[in-house]
């Protein structure tokens, strides 16, 4: 085989992966019919398992993108703008939905207001191309209404606590405050990983046995994961932009000047 074959072959096989990973990123569309057409028929324990799994691609295509260089190999093709059409879809337009139509949130003007406001404010967030800072973590409230409907969901609670959590959330998604990445912040990565699984661990059950109560192993470990979550949020913001161990600066690849 000639150097001149192997390199169409290594060239075709990378413009492959690519197009896998895109083709993978796009699954959560198909997950994001799926749920909704769930809550349409008021299967809402099948929409959080659409959802869930939507959230599971999510958390995995971005690293796979990295490693398969989607943007050097098809860079005409912008997954990113795939990613925040179903991330909005998946992450804020649903979860918002399913607050106005099966949680209490007030009288149904009151409600919709809500909505209005958890939507519109969610697109502040999608459309901030500085809304990640360089230490990975999140600026404002990174629309999470997935996470915060679902919470209200499985604990029961009720149109004060409800109306007061998304006015508050609308807020913050416009205040300088930071909010962690479990996958990419460097600081607490372990103990961030552990929280968020330990969580989506006893939603799933939470789910699975609503509207029965889940239990005290079940419920410490909402409490738990979550508030450790929320905890590394409030460091972060209290205290300033992580700075990188000696030993990661290291480890890691220093910046090359640019060449005129």
């Amino acid at each position: 085989m000639s150097a001149v074959d192997a390199k169409l072959i290594n060239q075709r096989s990378a413009v492959a992966k690519a197009w896998g990973v895109h083709l993978f990123t796009a699954l959560g569309l198909v997950l994001a019919v799926f749920a909704t057409l769930a809550l349409i028929e008021h299967q809402i324990e099948l929409m959080w398992l659409w959802l869930l799994i939507a959230m599971m691609v999510d958390g995995v295509d971005g690293t796979l993108a990295r490693r398969a260089r989607v943007k050097e190999v098809l860079p005409w093709f912008d997954g990113g703008i795939l990613d925040i059409l179903i991330d909005y879809i998946t992450w804020t337009f649903l979860p918002a939905v399913f607050m106005y139509t099966n949680l209490p949130m007030g009288p149904k003007p009151l409600a919709a207001v809500l909505t209005v406001l958890v939507l519109w404010s969610s697109t502040l967030c999608y459309a901030n191309e500085h809304w990640k800072s360089s230490d990975y973590y999140f600026r404002g409230f990174p629309a999470a209404w997935n996470i915060v409907a679902v919470s209200m969901y499985v604990l029961h609670t009720g149109t004060i606590t409800n109306v007061v959590i998304v006015s508050a959330l609308v807020i913050l998604t416009m205040t300088p405050t930071y909010w962690t990445h479990p996958f990419r912040v460097k600081r607490f990565m372990k103990i961030n990983i552990i929280a968020i699984v330990a969580w989506v661990l006893s939603v799933i059950w939470l789910v699975a046995v609503y509207p029965q109560p889940g239990g005290w192993v079940s419920l410490g470990m909402f409490w738990l994961g979550g508030g450790w979550f929320m905890l590394s949020c409030i460091i972060r913001t209290v205290t300033g932009e992580d700075r990188p161990s000696a030993k990661r600066v290291n480890a890691e690849p220093q910046p090359q000047p640019d060449h005129a």
